[in-house]
């Protein structure tokens, strides 16, 4: 028992599932029929509005078949098959002009004394006299034919032009008593011309999908026609024919979207083959007014009208006619309606401008007094620039001047340590030099004494020690003024001092400028030089420099040891 509950249960899941896959297939299936139409819609929109090129290429084609029996030399069997072509240029194109044509070709038969011209000609202005909607005048002309003359093709063509007299007379009898009359005489003719017509052919496919359709088999008539179809090129009137007939098909089986895929497709192809005699373009309009589509339909309607009268299709225009007022009446309340929410919009929009513009007005206030506050902000930013720039500069001048007083009292340390020293030394060195010399002076040595005396031996080792001094004093304050003294000369001309020695004479004069003393007089009687020999020795270095007008300022900004 729990077992069958079980199969039962999994049953049950099984079939939701195959719903639900149905259901999702039909989905995915009219989501992808929606998105063709859509894309068949916008073409056919498109060749409308470019239907005149079309038109002018068969008017081109017409005039050149004219043109070759323009000529006087032309015989009647050419002139008979030129008009047989023109008679095909203007079937479905102009129907006054088809007759004129056909007509010609009934007297060249006549005059030839040709009977199967004859019955061709007499067969073709029945058919174009039903497509005008003529029927009773296409009937008589039928039964001046005898049949029993007539070849296969011929036979075919007498069934099919009877049984469209009786399909328009039924499509004009709409709820008249007598259109069950009408569609049983078009059954009959249908089945005659199925029982002569070559299976697989163009007109057995017109005929046998329409007839599998009313016998409700209607799988089989859309399989019979789409296969047809891959054989046909999608711009002639064949095209056509048979799309508008599959349409009629979907119809019959409940498809309405695949039903105006190919009205569409049958419209195309009736534009593309300039077809003025056509049906599924109005067809087409009454089912997208239905859905809603009024300013499409009212389009399709309109152009439908205007090829039925051009062509003089009278069973048309009386179609259009039926439908065209209600759907331009449609289309004039849509478009009132939509004038008014126009109004209504332009009224909201106008209140939203006025709302803006005193936005605006209220922004650009704000605005302005922004750009006055940014324009202060500015004005104290570039106060407050100056000011850190003139902190700046007096922190750096500041900074200067400590290094000033700290190499100041650098030197002043280094210079009074070195005095002090030198005076004790001196002190030493003068009671040793008294003591020397009072010791000659005491032993009566006179002549040595006056020779001791009357030497310079003594101040010159002294000033030679006193240049030692200095110069070891001056480089433990400004370890690297010879280095940086010498870049300032070009390679060639660098002064490189003597061995033994640690300044040069000329590195000694600015070394004193260095450290503040600047006159040459002081500098002349330190070095133990004349002036003049000081302002050579200035002149010649700042000369050979590679900074002329600045040399000595460069000098004076050789840094000194920072402790």
């Amino acid at each position: 028992m729990k077992v069958e509950k079980c199969i039962s249960k999994q049953g049950r899941l099984n079939k939701k599932k195959g719903v639900l896959c149905l259901l999702f297939l039909l989905v995915c299936i009219s989501s992808a029929a929606q998105t063709e139409l859509d894309s068949l819609l916008k073409v056919l929109d498109e060749e409308i509005v470019h239907s005149l090129r079309y038109e002018e290429s068969k008017k081109q084609r017409i005039a050149l078949i004219k043109e070759s029996t323009s000529s006087y030399k032309t015989s009647l069997e050419e002139k008979y098959h030129a008009n047989i072509r023109l008679f095909e240029e203007y079937e479905s194109y102009v129907c006054d002009s088809a007759r004129y044509y056909i007509n010609w070709n009934i007297n060249i038969a006549r005059q030839v004394g040709q009977l199967d011209w004859l019955n061709e000609s007499t067969l073709k202005k029945a058919h174009i006299l039903a497509t005008s909607g003529l029927y009773a005048e296409a009937v008589e002309l039928l039964e001046t034919i005898d049949k029993r003359q007539l070849s296969v093709d011929m036979l075919v063509d007498y069934y099919a032009v009877f049984e469209n007299i009786y399909l328009y007379h039924a499509e004009y009898a709409q709820d008249d008593e007598y259109r069950p009359e009408y569609l049983n005489k078009m059954n009959a003719y249908r089945d005659s011309v199925l029982r002569i017509v070559p299976e697989g052919t163009y007109k057995y496919v017109i005929v046998q999908g329409p007839v599998l359709a009313d016998r409700n088999r209607l799988k089989d008539a859309e399989r019979l026609l789409n296969n047809f179809l891959l054989n046909l090129s999608p711009d002639t009137r064949e095209y056509a024919v048979v799309t508008s007939i599959l349409a009629f098909v979907y119809q019959c089986d409940k498809q309405p979207e695949m039903q105006k895929i190919n009205l569409a497709k049958s419209a195309i192809a009736d534009i593309k083959g300039v077809v003025k005699e056509n049906n599924s373009l109005r067809a087409l309009a009454e089912l997208l007014y239905q859905q809603g589509d009024v300013e499409r339909a009212n389009i399709y309607m309109k152009k439908s009208m205007a090829d039925a009268s051009q062509y003089n299709a009278r069973l048309r225009n009386v179609q259009a006619s039926k439908m065209l007022p209600m759907i331009d009446y449609s289309y004039q309340m849509e478009k009132e309606l939509q004038h008014k929410k126009l109004q209504f919009f332009l009224g909201v929009i106008s209140l939203l401008s006025v709302f803006l513009i005193l936005t605006i007005g209220y922004v650009f206030r704000q605005m302005k007094k922004l750009a006055k506050a940014r324009l202060e902000v500015v004005c104290a930013n570039n106060e407050l620039k100056k000011l850190n720039a003139d902190l700046v500069e007096a922190n750096r001048l500041q900074r200067q001047l400590n290094d000033s007083l700290t190499e100041t009292g650098r030197i002043k340390e280094e210079y009074i340590g070195r005095f002090l020293g030198l005076c004790s030394t001196y002190i030493d060195k003068l009671e040793t030099y008294r003591r020397m010399l009072n010791k000659k002076a005491a032993s009566g040595k006179v002549e040595e004494l006056y020779k001791t005396l009357k030497s310079s031996q003594f101040i010159d080792d002294e000033l030679k020690e006193f240049y030692l001094n200095f110069d070891n004093s001056f480089l433990s304050i400004f370890p690297n003024f010879v280095e940086c003294f010498n870049n300032l000369f070009p390679k060639d001309d660098v002064i490189v001092p003597k061995q033994g020695e640690r300044l040069t004479t000329e590195m000694r004069i600015y070394a004193l400028i260095r450290l503040g003393i600047n006159d040459s007089a002081k500098i002349a009687s330190f070095l133990r030089y004349s002036i003049t020999t000081i302002y050579t020795y200035r002149s010649k270095l700042k000369n050979k420099s590679l900074y002329r007008d600045d040399f000595e300022e460069r000098v004076m900004k050789i840094g000194s040891f920072k402790a």
